[in-house]
């Protein structure tokens, strides 16, 4: 099977005009990639890390990297990048809510072009320093322990993705990463997916595990796992909040549920004020991190107070807190925010109406007639989009069809993709009557001249 995908996206590339790439249309021209997805193993490697009902997004993407013949490996073809969720930014979580799947179908060593990633860069708010430098290309140098990036990096240590043939790489979604020199002879192709998680996770069983690192031991508590708390003392978290140093930073905010000090809620206030300014650079990747320490508290009173503050920062940051804490309390207020003046606010908010409802089943009908009016009616596409994927989250019931069955002929290619892929999971009479019109329309017809040739 990887042999023929190899060769059939090597034939769908040498037919195409130079630098054409299909993008999201690579599935119909090499379908041997289904079977990639289907495969077991991979299947329940996904579901162990998004829940059993996971989606595959309709965007794909075949990354080529066609030789540089005699170049010096390893070295850098790309710039180290975060993807920043496939078409147009969602918001950031640590959390697996996404994940990055690359799947090689040939042999790729090391000096065949692997993709490159920074190990624990996922864990980081940014990349480098206060922005990301996608674009430049920066010098590896080789180390005792591997290869490393520039000193100015957060996290410089870089891992070559090399792996034989039929090899499928999940990873977290922010996670930096870029391609590097292929110095060999023939192409290296990676077929990149996005698998999204589409509910809370269930609690996942008995028995409990002493985890040390204070974001792994979220994560790990977060996917229905049991873990003690470590008790922390104030001023040693608050030390870890004001350090230089990006990951005992991030360390401390997963911490601030473990500290008893009533002073936690002001400092992480304060906190998140001094990053309001970023806000307005990206106000969907750029909320403040200490939010997610917000969202740890017993108390979230001061996650209503920012939603109910008057600057779009503040009502953003809170927002998300409210959907990182599974607020039920917040859906009426986060309802008149999908309204709110400010794009990045409505786009906060209706994800963060999305995870509550993924949560709290209670909770599913207000958040239908909230997001049902937004895909109704609002013009632009990526707001349509974030609602749609909040309807997902609320679960697989005949109650979002009447939303989903118009949505499914949106003029948008995304939008009806979600809507029709949501359709079809909910698989009922009326779901698959709302489906069959648009797909019939979106049939693809297949076209010999992509026809996979067989390997001379």
């Amino acid at each position: 099977m990887n042999e023929e995908i190899y060769w059939g996206t090597d034939h769908v590339f040498r037919s195409f005009q130079k630098d054409f790439n299909p993008h999201n249309n690579i599935m119909p021209m090499v379908p041997g990639l289904w079977q990639v997805h289907d495969d077991p193993v991979l299947r329940g490697a996904a579901q162990s890390l998004l829940g059993d009902d996971y989606l595959v997004h309709p965007h794909r993407h075949c990354h080529t990297n066609f030789p540089k013949r005699g170049a010096a490996t390893p070295a850098m073809l790309q710039g180290f990048h975060k993807d920043g969720h496939a078409m147009r930014p969602r918001p950031r979580h640590r959390e697996p809510r996404w994940l990055i799947m690359f799947y090689y179908p040939q042999d790729t060593p090391g000096h065949r072009g692997p993709t490159a990633v920074m190990p624990g860069s996922h864990l980081l708010p940014f990349l480098l320093g206060d922005q990301e430098r996608g674009d430049d290309i920066v010098p590896l140098t080789m180390a005792s322990d591997g290869l490393l990036a520039p000193a100015d990096y957060h996290q410089r240590r870089v891992e070559m993705l090399t792996a034989p043939a039929g090899t499928a790489t999940l990873c977290h979604f922010d996670i930096g990463h870029g391609a590097s020199v292929n110095g060999s002879a023939v192409p290296r192709y990676a077929h990149k997916f996005v698998l999204m998680r589409t509910r809370h996770p269930d609690a996942a069983g008995d028995g409990s595990s002493v985890v040390d690192d204070p974001v792994i031991r979220h994560l790990w508590r977060w996917l229905g796992h049991e873990t003690p708390h470590a008790p922390c003392e104030f001023d040693d978290w608050q030390r870890g909040l004001a350090a230089e140093v990006a990951r005992e930073r991030v360390d401390a905010i997963y911490r601030s549920g473990e500290v008893t000090d009533a002073g936690v809620v002001d400092v992480l206030l304060e906190d998140v004020a001094a990053h309001f300014h970023r806000f307005e650079e990206d106000p969907v990747l750029r909320v403040a991190d200490a939010v997610n320490g917000l969202a740890l508290l017993d108390d979230k009173q001061p996650i209503l107070d920012l939603m109910a503050a008057d600057t779009p920062a503040a009502v953003g940051n809170g927002c998300f807190a409210a959907g990182q804490a599974g607020l039920a309390s917040a859906v009426e207020t986060l309802a008149r925010h999908v309204a709110h003046d400010h794009p990045g606010v409505r786009r906060q908010a209706m994800t963060a109406l999305g995870l509550i409802g993924s949560e709290h089943a209670e909770a599913a009908p207000a958040i239908i007639d909230c997001l049902a009016s937004v895909v109704r009616d609002n013009e632009s596409w990526d707001e349509r989009l974030f609602a749609v994927q909040g309807l997902i989250r609320l679960g697989t019931d005949d109650q979002t069809v009447d939303v989903l069955a118009p949505a499914a002929h949106d003029r948008d290619a995304y939008v009806s993709a979600f809507a029709i892929e949501q359709l079809c999971r909910i698989d009922s009479d009326k779901a698959r009557r709302a489906v069959l019109e648009p797909l019939r329309r979106q049939r693809w017809w297949t076209d010999n001249r992509y026809v996979q040739m067989n390997r001379q």
